[in-house]
């Protein structure tokens, strides 16, 4: 099914109802049926006396929660409720505030922004383990108003680093950027260090076409990956209205999240979806 281009409307009918939420989940975790996690056995007792159905492995007796090992686990807001949730944060014309989020779903503004946190917390696990590779480039930029030019940082500014991989036909196929923290408040160039920590984190370690500007001055400058940088900044504040350090690389990573998706013209919702609801040792890569 194409939820790319589904309303919010017609979102919420297609789960109108926990069963339909269930037959998704199911079909998300065991999409060739069940198996059991712990014997790969492919038969399963359901017992419904629960909210949720709980499946009892018919060899081994192993009982498996539909929630376990998901997101959702240990939650008691309905499944629906999540779903919505992983459909707003999908959407690409606009982002969602748990302050919003909280008004769609009628949950407490606490629940709301737990289940965000959720659920970029997916997104953040998904990045890390999908490194920059091939040919790569690096460049600084700044997010946060005033830019201020001159050797000191202003405390609005918040310097980045925005890597990009491309293929062999010099197409962007993979973009990251990384809130970088110095140690000195003022300082506003970006060390060895720093760069040696962002190649050892972010980029396989056995790539060799790397190219790394810092410079903000410097005519070596790459404009498509400043103007990335530039567009993530305006989301962030159109969205939620500027942030500060703690919580910036949350959304600097799903504005990237769904920006790669786009570009290799992936489901969001699905590929959230199985982040959210995983196979069992399964690794998504986007």
């Amino acid at each position: 099914m194409d939820f790319s281009h589904m309303s919010f409307e017609q979102f919420k009918s297609r789960f109108s109802s926990e069963d339909h939420c269930i037959q998704y989940i199911f079909h998300m975790k065991w999409p060739k049926g069940f198996i059991c996690p712990r014997c790969s056995h492919r038969h399963a007792y359901t017992t419904k006396t629960r909210r949720l159905p709980l499946y009892e492995c018919g060899q081994c007796r192993y009982q498996a929660s539909l929630t376990s090992g998901t997101i959702m686990e240990g939650s008691r807001t309905e499944l629906y409720k999540w779903l919505l949730a992983i459909f707003l944060v999908s959407r690409t014309d606009e982002g969602t505030t748990a302050t919003g989020l909280s008004s769609l779903i009628q949950v407490t503004y606490k629940t709301a922004w737990l289940i965000l946190h959720k659920i970029r917390s997916m997104i953040q696990n998904s990045d890390t383990q999908n490194p920059l590779s091939g040919s790569v480039r690096i460049h600084s930029a700044i997010y946060g108003r005033p830019f201020n030019p001159s050797v000191h940082r202003h405390p609005q500014e918040h310097l980045l680093l925005v890597g990009s991989s491309s293929s062999e036909a010099n197409e962007s196929n993979y973009l990251k950027i990384k809130h970088v923290q110095l140690p000195t408040p003022k300082d506003r160039h970006i060390s060895r260090n720093e760069i040696h920590i962002f190649r050892k984190q972010h980029i396989e370690t056995d790539t060799q076409n790397v190219e790394i500007v810092t410079g903000f001055y410097t005519p070596k400058r790459l404009r498509p990956l400043i103007e990335i940088a530039r567009q993530a900044s305006n989301w962030i504040n159109h969205t939620f209205h500027g942030l500060g350090t703690k919580h910036l690389q949350a959304y600097l990573d799903e504005f990237c999240y769904r920006r790669n998706l786009t570009t290799r013209n992936i489901s969001i919702f699905v590929h959230l979806s199985q982040l959210c609801f995983p196979k069992t040792g399964v690794h998504i890569i986007i």
